[in-house]
């Protein structure tokens, strides 16, 4: 198939690239300045130009490709409004197509679990900052109305290649001597390793049924504080850590204090998708942390 990756220039879109090409999928990336369009060009990846900004710049391609992956991040609150306004272009260029349309949601959207874990057909209780989400994994799903193979995936908090969240750990404990913990650190994270994550993405570009959204999440259900220490001992600081407030990080530490239990019985199913990597803790303390660069 050829696949439009919309995002395909960061840490997800990346990894699900590869996932795709090494499936034997044309991949097509999206770039908007020269920095994107080498970055794609170096690794093989074709360039299609476009901005989300400017949704109609999307429309072409979108007719052209066999199935769209939506996997751009934006952080900026006030800028949701892009996302939507895209994925509303994106609904009209594909209407009637029955092709696939793949958005990265997160499982961020649960809010708290509770003490049972949470599957695609619970509750969504969101935090402030990805509200929004909401209102794209609704446009996603619609679009199933208009003949358009639709479908979402909310990931963990992906880890894994140096990079990601995880590195905020490795960087505080590098330079202070301890990783930092928002709280007491007792919350559980939904994790996933962002080479599972492309795999299960190509996956589900394959094969996954419209209208269904799918969870993406490791079985290990890990403590904030045991992702921390970890992080401490792989960058040489024994195992140390010092709490700090969630507060401190605003819309944002009330995302990492989330305690979260989350079911990806779905995938494995409907998918046959198996996470094989190692999980955050081995990741952090024995794996691609210890030698990476945090610049990026």
């Amino acid at each position: 198939m050829n696949v439009l990756i919309i995002g395909a220039t960061g840490y997800l879109g990346s990894a699900i690239d590869e996932a795709l090409a090494a499936r034997g999928h044309r991949t097509f990336g999206v770039a908007r300045s020269d920095a994107a369009r080498q970055k794609l060009q170096a690794r093989g990846t074709a360039v299609v130009e476009a901005d989300l900004a400017k949704p109609q710049t999307l429309v072409a391609s979108v007719q052209d490709a066999d199935a769209v992956v939506y996997a751009a991040n934006i952080t900026d609150a006030d800028n949701w409004s892009v996302g939507a306004n895209a994925l509303r272009a994106i609904r009209k260029g594909m209407a009637g197509s029955e092709k696939t349309f793949v958005y990265i949601s997160g499982a961020w959207v649960y809010g708290t679990t509770g003490q049972t874990p949470v599957t695609e057909n619970s509750p969504l209780n969101p935090p402030p900052l990805v509200l929004r989400r909401l209102e794209h994994e609704h446009l996603t799903m619609e679009m199933t109305k208009v003949g358009i193979r639709g479908l979402v995936i909310r990931p963990g908090i992906v880890y894994g290649r140096g990079g990601g969240i995880a590195t905020m750990f490795v960087q505080s404990a590098r330079e202070r001597g301890a990783a930092t913990v928002l709280g007491d650190g007792t919350n559980h994270w939904a994790t996933i390793d962002v080479t599972d994550l492309g795999a299960l993405v190509a996956l589900a570009v394959e094969r996954g049924l419209p209208g269904r959204a799918y969870n993406a999440v490791n079985d290990d259900r890990p403590q904030l504080r045991a992702i921390a220490e970890a992080a401490s001992r792989g960058a040489g600081s024994g195992g140390a850590t010092r709490s700090v407030p969630q507060e401190i990080m605003g819309l944002f530490g009330d995302c990492l204090a989330l305690d979260q239990l989350v079911s990806s019985e779905r995938a494995k199913a409907d998918l046959h998708w198996k996470p094989v990597a190692p999980t955050i803790v081995e990741e952090l303390e024995r794996g691609s942390y210890l030698t990476a660069s945090l610049a990026s």
